[in-house]
């Protein structure tokens, strides 16, 4: 046997596989680390017990490197959520449940990480937050009660969840007789018996994190309101960006949301950073949010839409990747608060926010815009929970733990509204979406998305597949 294997993954990204240690450690995790892993073959299938499943990393060796060539060097959540739900490692009743991610690196930087990655499993967490940022007691005590059943009963602090290694500038052990010694910074020697390698995050001057996918050059239209689709996979599909839109507005564009490799994205349709008037965010997991650092212009501030808690998460995700305040991101951007389940008029385009039934606390959008002939408006249905889950997750004695039948009925309300086009999430419980929900809908267009696996025939009964940059029409020219 092989006493140690590594492997070259992208730029900066490496896999060192000790079998005989049980130890395969991801050195280097940038966006859609975990999107490579896959595309190169490296999460095969495995049969444990009878139960098959994924396998992958166990263990993340972090960059020295805060951020390299305007990308962050750092975004452990997806490989560890891959670690908990895809290999098992938090599921009971799973053969691999008990088992230990293992974030290895400098001190503030593993806890800047297990700090990150608390607030991408949970978002906010206490109800003295919630009141302070201007959210009712009814609404705090429901979505609370929602939040906590996802996870599990209780908000797990990280640290509980992982073993964080601090590596200074002696050898340490990793696991099971496997060491590692930082050389220089961000190269450093793993070494077990007699054999070891040596891994050199460091980008060069004109080295990227590359996308495991490329996007055809594409136009972006010129309609006075349409909306052109921007990505329809999720967190997993390498093929594809996570979903998104791009939203255009009277001479304006805007995003719905800010994924990984947003500037290749933008590369596509020809357009930079600067022409972007403004993002909107549904929530902070990576899929959805890690392209933000990329947007930040030194002329001008970003303009952030989002309401009040989903603000709050993002302050405090991206103020915990960069260790800077809320004070010094209010300087890199601007930000616009909406309000929750009420229109709001952003020069002439009305948005509104619904909150989803999700883990971690989460937006779906309406937009609409009038013309002479009344209103068109698009829908953004990203992370939602199919209603079977939900109703799964309902609590029969008010106060516990769940949700309550009303709120249930609320959520069925939320996807009901009608709509010229609207977009859904169908990745399937037990955080996202099921077409099924969608079946009566009465939207004029229903379009999927949010999944890596191939859509099933009654799904395309139900709704359509988009390609990156199609585009949806609403009002073709200037009404007045």
């Amino acid at each position: 046997m092989t006493l140690i294997i590594k492997r070259k993954i992208l730029n900066g990204v490496y896999l060192v596989n000790v079998p005989e240690a049980d130890l395969k450690l991801l050195c280097g995790c940038p966006a859609d680390a975990i999107k490579h892993l896959s595309a190169k073959g490296f999460l095969p299938i495995v049969e444990k017990d009878g139960i098959k499943f994924e396998s992958g990393p166990n263990a993340i060796l972090l960059s020295d490197t805060l951020i390299q060539n305007n990308a962050l060097s750092n975004l452990s959540e997806f490989p560890v959520l891959h670690m908990f739900y895809n290999q098992g490692m938090i599921l009971p009743g799973h053969p691999n449940n008990g088992a230990t991610p293992i974030l290895v690196g400098k001190k503030s930087f593993v806890q800047a990480q297990m700090k990150y990655i608390f607030i991408g499993n949970y978002g906010i967490v206490t109800k003295k937050e919630y009141l302070e940022l201007g959210e009712t007691e009814s609404f705090t005590e429901e979505y609370l009660l929602m939040k906590q059943k996802f996870a599990m009963g209780r908000f797990i602090p990280s640290d509980e969840l992982m073993k964080g290694i601090f590596l200074g500038n002696k050898p340490l052990e990793i696991k099971n007789g496997v060491l590692i010694k930082r050389k220089q910074t961000n190269v450093f020697i793993i070494s077990y018996k007699d054999k070891s390698v040596e891994i050199n995050l460091n980008l060069r001057k004109y080295q990227k994190y590359e996308p495991t996918y490329r996007l055809p050059k594409t136009d972006l239209p010129k309609h006075y309101f349409a909306v052109v689709h921007s990505g329809e996979g999720d967190g997993w599909d390498p093929s594809r960006p996570c979903l998104s839109s791009i939203l255009l507005h009277d001479n304006r564009i805007f995003l719905v949301d800010a994924g990984p490799n947003i500037l290749y994205t933008l590369k596509a349709f020809g357009l930079k950073p600067s022409q972007i008037d403004g993002v909107f965010f549904t929530h902070v997991h990576d899929d959805h949010f890690s392209g933000l650092y990329s947007l930040i212009n030194t002329k001008t501030r970003v303009k952030v839409f989002a309401t009040n808690t989903v603000k709050a998460t993002i302050v405090q995700k991206l103020g915990t990747l960069l260790s800077v305040s809320e004070q010094e991101l209010t300087h890199q951007f601007d930000f616009h608060e909406l309000k929750r389940e009420e229109w709001n008029d952003y020069q002439g385009l009305e948005i509104h926010p619904i909150p989803s039934a999700h883990p971690i606390d989460t937006t779906l959008f309406v937009f609409r815009v009038k013309d002479k002939n009344g209103y068109k408006s698009y829908g953004h249905y990203t992370d939602i929970a199919a209603i079977d889950w939900l109703k799964k997750m309902a609590s029969k004695t008010p106060g516990k733990l769940g949700l309550s039948r009303e709120y249930i009925e609320k959520i069925k309300r939320f996807f009901s509204i009608k709509v010229d086009v609207k977009k859904i999430d169908v990745g399937g419980p037990t955080v996202h979406g099921d077409a099924e929900d969608f079946a009566e809908d009465k939207s004029g267009r229903i379009v999927l998305g949010h999944t890596h696996a191939p859509f099933t025939n009654r799904q395309l009964e139900i709704g359509e597949k988009v390609n990156f940059g199609d585009v949806e029409i609403l009002i073709a020219d200037k009404p007045y």
